[in-house]
């Protein structure tokens, strides 16, 4: 009977695992598949739009609903941490949602005027690392500070609303928290403003574990008489407090600090950031430098999409191979990633050969309009004439290079330097229980319809 006994105390851990790595697996494939919907919504009717958010809001309103029923009946503390952290993600998800259905339904009757397509760009923060601040005699010699915390990140830019992994226990053993969490925003303009909060929860106390020990020495020596009015004297003190806490049922997170990134915090590399801490003298909270590190990707969608695709008439300049008074007809020509390339025909397109000539399109190109035809000229090279078959077609065309000319100075370093932009990882953590087993919720999941 002993040996079972200790074969199922050594299964205990691998289930915490298996439960921990398949709930985050499920939460990167909702955080996917929710960074499509609103790619694909891109361009809708506002009418859409609002039932859309109507029909998020009420998703939301249920979900913080069943996580708060369900917090009240935890009584593991591992799956009462994350269902508070849900809770706390779940109302905030829904006072952004009443906020932005307020405001669109505040722009309903201003007129849209609209130059060619909106400028939009999809973004990842990934790699975020938090370093700690313990003393030195703490960390190193291994003694003094024994407090332990759990710490997870929220980042949100409008309604777009994500959180990371919960990370516990942080103990005075741990050099920096870890996130190895992918965020990928959708449909984001270049003045952006990324905001990340950090939210930490007070395991265990070293305060709270020394008085006791205190009061137990006491006991020994002073008998029960004294024992019993130190006792009473301490639920005295911490009677209110105990009170306005338990308004809130489960663990209550303190917030840490918080950061806001922008497009000029973007590159290719992981880069440091200043983090503003909220009270850095609180026994609850763990102390930090006032720094983080993280990498913020942004990539616009006309770099991998076409701007626009369509057939145009095109006469080179002198110096060119194909130049003359003679109108080269029936070319074909694509504007993305700030150049418009030209085929000779649309069969050349479609066969997937390379352009026949590549023309620069950004904050430098001087593009005019001189009536049946528009010229676009850059710095050290000849003017090149276009003319389409209806005017319908040439005011289109000139709206879209005037407005892709103009993003390129909006967008700054992502205009310049192209970045990888990451995808949430759905992949299940490779230990041992999860190689034996997937999680059934995760299949049903990626069966579901977007």
């Amino acid at each position: 009977m002993n040996t079972i006994r200790r074969g199922l105390k050594r299964k205990d851990p691998e289930r915490e695992e298996d439960y921990q790595a398949g709930l985050t697996q499920f939460q990167a494939a909702v955080r996917k598949r929710e960074s499509i919907r609103l790619k694909l919504q891109m361009g809708s009717a506002p009418g859409i739009l609002e039932k859309e958010i109507q029909n998020k809001i009420k998703i939301e309103e249920s979900v913080s609903q069943g996580t708060a029923k369900f917090l009240s009946a935890c009584k593991n503390q591992s799956q009462a941490l994350e269902a508070a952290k849900n809770l706390l993600l779940s109302n905030l998800r829904v006072d952004m949602l009443r906020f932005e259905l307020n405001k669109l339904r505040r722009g309903r009757g201003s007129p849209v005027v609209k130059k060619g397509n909106p400028s939009y760009a999809a973004v990842s923060l990934s790699d975020i690392r938090i370093p700690l601040l313990w003393r030195p005699k703490d960390h190193m010699q291994d003694t003094g500070d024994s407090r332990k915390f759990a710490l997870f990140c929220i980042v949100r830019v409008g309604s777009q609303i994500y959180d990371t992994a919960l990370i516990s226990p942080v103990d005075r053993h741990s050099t920096d928290v870890t996130f190895n969490d992918v965020l990928l925003f959708s449909k984001m303009p270049p003045y952006f403003e990324l905001k990340l909060e950090v939210y930490s929860y007070l395991l265990s106390d070293n305060l709270s574990s020394t008085h006791a020990k205190l009061v137990k020495t006491i006991s020994k020596a002073v008998g029960k008489t004294w024992t019993r009015a130190l006792r009473d004297h301490d639920n005295q003190e911490d009677y209110q407090p105990k009170k306005q806490r338990s308004t809130k049922p489960g663990p209550q997170f303190d917030l840490l600090g918080t950061a806001t990134l922008r497009l000029e915090d973007a590159g290719q590399d992981v880069k440091p950031h200043e983090l503003f801490l909220e009270d850095s003298e609180n026994d609850r909270l763990p102390p930090l430098f006032g720094q983080f590190c993280c990498r913020l990707a942004v990539q616009p969608y006309c770099r991998e999409e076409p701007v626009l695709v369509g057939g145009l008439s095109v006469r080179y300049p002198d110096n060119e191979r194909y130049s003359g008074d003679r109108w080269t007809e029936n070319c074909w020509a694509r504007l993305m990633d700030w150049k418009l390339c030209l085929w000779q025909s649309v069969q050349q397109y479609e066969a997937a050969r390379s352009p026949s000539k590549q023309i620069r399109i950004d904050q430098d190109t001087t593009i005019r309009d001189e009536g049946e035809i528009f010229t676009v000229e850059n710095y050290g090279e000849g003017i090149i004439e276009f003319k389409c078959e209806s005017k319908e077609k040439k005011v289109m065309w000139l709206a879209h290079l005037y407005q892709h000319a103009c993003d390129h100075k909006r967008w700054k370093t992502a205009s310049q330097e192209k970045m990888e932009v990451l995808s949430p990882d759905t992949k299940p953590v490779r230990t041992k229980s999860m190689c034996r087993t997937r999680s059934k919720l995760v299949l049903l999941y990626n069966e579901t319809k977007i």
